[in-house]
């Protein structure tokens, strides 16, 4: 295998990921129905757990950026405009076959991202994962 010193890959969030969120918030919003709570405190209970859970799958479900490009001059995350921002990468986790990245796109925003089985195929997740383990230093450049 070669090295991977550059990397372009379109970015989809997981769809089980999506899927344990929907089975661990319809627990929630159940839960309260099995205790001794008044019936409102209950009602009041399952519609924040429902509530909370749309906004954030809506939150993962609708990135702001689709696609992700590493090339020599650094990171850069592509919009759904197709326009290009440059990015430093903050910290990285493999946590089994699963990736954590956190990312900087402004002195403010962040933008995270969750590489699953599912949703990036094998090839380019290893040639990811060679490019993370090479332990660059972290990047200093100002952003914005």
């Amino acid at each position: 295998m070669r090295s991977a010193p550059s990397i372009a890959f379109d970015y989809r969030p997981s769809p089980g990921v999506v899927a344990a969120t929907l089975v661990v918030a319809l627990a929630a919003g159940l839960a309260p129905w099995s205790s001794g709570a008044p019936l409102a405190l209950r009602m009041v209970l399952s519609l924040c757990a429902f509530a909370g859970t749309a906004a954030a799958l809506r939150r993962y479900c609708a990135p702001p950026f689709r696609r992700i490009v590493r090339r020599a001059s650094g990171w850069r995350l592509v919009d759904r405009d197709g326009r290009e921002h440059a990015a430093i990468l903050r910290a990285h986790r493999r946590l089994g076959a699963w990736l954590a990245l956190d990312w900087r796109c402004t002195p403010r925003a962040r933008f995270r991202v969750l590489v699953t089985p599912d949703n990036l195929d094998v090839d380019t997740r290893r040639r990811l994962v060679l490019l993370l383990a090479r332990g660059e230093p972290p990047q200093t450049e100002a952003i914005g």
